[in-house]
């Protein structure tokens, strides 16, 4: 995306979120999009092995109530 794209689009974006944006502020928004862009694009190109990759969420096994007489109530 261009510059001038960049910046049409957050003030498009701005004004249909109703959103007060002079136009030095909405250039100081393009360009922290546009170097955030830079940076996730830097992450998108690195290669990855099947084994960089983070290992799935630890999610801890459903709370199972236990027999009669285990637990007092």
């Amino acid at each position: 995306m261009s510059d001038d794209e960049l910046l049409n689009y957050v003030q498009s974006a701005a004004s249909l979120l109703a959103l007060p944006l002079d136009e030095a502020r909405a250039r100081r928004v393009a360009a922290h999009l546009a170097r955030t862009a830079a940076l996730a694009q830097l992450l998108d190109d690195a290669p990855l092995a099947p084994g960089d990759e983070l290992a799935e969420i630890y999610r801890p096994a459903p709370f199972v109530t236990p027999p009669q007489g285990i637990c007092p109530p």
